[in-house]
C-alpha cells in the first residue's frame, strides 16, 4: 500500500501556497485525483516519483519509505499522455528499456516481454516504430513497458498523468478497459490524474478531490 501522511510542498517561487497530501491506495485499488488548474495534480504525481523533495510529511510502500529513496529505485512506472517513446527504436525495444536501458536482454526477457505484448494485442507492432501506428497501440507499449517492469523488477505502483485524453472515443474505451484488467490481473496501485469524470467509473476507482 501507498501512503502519504501530510506529506508536503512548496514551490520556490511561491513559497506561501503549500500543498499538503493525504492519500492511501492498495495494490488492485485505482485513485483518481481530480481537480481544478494548479491545484496540485502533477506535483503530487511528480512528489510520488520522487522528481521533487517534499517539504515534510511521510510517504511509505508497504511501510518502507520512498522519499529517501532515488526516483529510479522506487517501485513505479509512470505513463504519460504522450507515452514517451523513441521512435528510433521498434516497439519491442522500447518496451525492453523497461528491463534494462542497455538493451541486452536474455533470451528469457525478449519472451517475457513477447509474452506481456501477447497480453496487451501488439505482438504483430513488435518490429514497427511508434510512428507508424496508432495513438491507441502506442498507449498500450507504453502499458507493456509498465508492466513488464511491475513483472520484473516489482514496480507495482503505477503513476498516470492524463493517459487517455489524447485518443479518440474508441480507442479510449478499449484502452481503460486494458488497463482496468491488468491493474486487477496483477494486482498493481495506481494513481491517475484525469478531468474526465467518467474515468472513475470505467475503472471502478475512487475519487480524490484536491
Amino acid at each position: 500500500m501507498l501512503v502519504l501522511n501530510r506529506l508536503g510542498f512548496a514551490y520556490p517561487s511561491a513559497p506561501d501556497q503549500l500543498f499538503c497530501f493525504d492519500l492511501a491506495v492498495g495494490r488492485g485499488q485505482t485513485i483518481i485525483i481530480e481537480g481544478r488548474s494548479g491545484i496540485g495534480k502533477s506535483t503530487l504525481l511528480n512528489l510520488i516519483a520522487g522528481f521533487l523533495t517534499p517539504t515534510g510529511g511521510t510517504m511509505t510502500w508497504h511501510g518502507n519509505d520512498l522519499i529517501t529513496m532515488p526516483p529510479a529505485s522506487r517501485p513505479l512506472s509512470i505513463i504519460f499522455q504522450e507515452n514517451n517513446l523513441f521512435n528510433h527504436l521498434d516497439c519491442a525495444r522500447n518496451i525492453a528499456l523497461g528491463l534494462r536501458p542497455s538493451l541486452t536482454l536474455s533470451d528469457t526477457e525478449w519472451q517475457a516481454i513477447d509474452e506481456v505484448m501477447d497480453e496487451l494485442s501488439i505482438l504483430s507492432l513488435a518490429s514497427r516504430k511508434p510512428e507508424q501506428i496508432s495513438g491507441g497501440q502506442q498507449q498500450r507499449v507504453a502499458l507493456a513497458r509498465a508492466l513488464i517492469r511491475a513483472k520484473w523488477q516489482e514496480r507495482h505502483l503505477l503513476l498516470f498523468d492524463e493517459p487517455f485524453s489524447a485518443l479518440d472515443p474508441e480507442t479510449r474505451l478499449e484502452t481503460i478497459e486494458v488497463v482496468k484488467q491488468l491493474i486487477s490481473r496483477h494486482a498493481m496501485a495506481a494513481v491517475m490524474v484525469s478531468h474526465n469524470p467518467e474515468d472513475a467509473e470505467l475503472l471502478d476507482a475512487e475519487v480524490m478531490q484536491l
